[in-house]
């Protein structure tokens, strides 16, 4: 195979930029990825004038599927960490409350995010504190579920023994890599169980089919025929500001 190499085309308003990759193989064939990469492979030999024309005129098709793509990730929350202030844990909110303690203690306490630090001021501290509080719930729910989970999709023929691995992403709820490793971004614990459940299952789905087609969302929807549900409520109905997170 020649190394690879990347080329744009213009389509519409949009610019598609795609990497070509040469290989022995007899027919012209194009990937979109979850991160919206556009991989071309072509024969051997193939003009490039020629290629290029294959891939304009599958600009709508390519377009269509990173739009999909796109509609799948999140805009995270930008936290001040002070008092009064509103987290989100498996579907419900809970309103920070910082204390005055000499012993660093974090909970979920009558309704409340619970804060216990030497200094109310230190907001790094409470931030810091916030952050692991959240990896760490995360690590423990999604862990259960990712059990519950990988049990579920093994009679569509998925298995998967990897585990998972947390990662904070500022597009993205989850993610499945071409070597189906499964990347789940830790603030996704703010959602329901049953939205977890639904993220888990649609990257593991991409174990059997790594794209968003026709034949992907049909696999989906065999497992889960209430993805669109799940899915419109993490969109609609988790409340999340613009910035990042842990």
């Amino acid at each position: 195979m020649k190394a690879t190499e990347t080329h744009r085309v213009q389509y519409g308003n949009s610019t598609i930029a795609f990497t070509l990759q040469y290989s022995d193989r007899k027919t012209l064939g194009m990937e979109v990825h979850p991160d919206s990469r556009v991989v071309v492979k072509a024969p051997h030999n193939t003009p490039l004038e020629t290629i290029i024309t294959r891939v304009t005129q599958r600009g709508r098709w390519i377009t269509k599927q990173q739009k999909q793509f796109a509609q799948y990730a999140p805009t995270l929350p930008a936290f001040e960490y002070v008092a009064g202030e509103s987290y989100g844990y498996l579907g419900r909110q809970y309103r920070l409350e910082i204390i005055e303690n000499k012993q660093e203690k974090i909970r979920l306490w009558q309704g409340k995010l619970e804060v216990s630090i030497p200094n109310p001021e230190n907001r790094k501290q409470i931030e810091n504190l916030v952050k692991r509080w959240y990896r760490e719930k995360a690590q423990q729910i999604y862990l259960e579920r990712y059990k519950h989970c990988t049990q579920i999709v093994t009679q569509q023929g998925i298995t998967h023994q990897g585990g998972f691995e947390l990662r904070t992403m500022e597009k993205r709820w989850g993610s499945c890599t071409k070597e189906g490793k499964i990347i789940l971004n830790p603030m996704l614990v703010i959602a329901p169980k049953d939205c977890i459940d639904y993220v888990i299952i649609h990257e593991l789905c991409h174990i059997l089919i790594y794209n968003h087609s026709p034949s992907f969302y049909q696999l989906l929807a065999t497992i889960i025929p209430d993805w669109q549900k799940r899915q419109d409520y993490l969109n609609n109905h988790i409340s999340l500001h613009k910035g990042s997170t842990c």
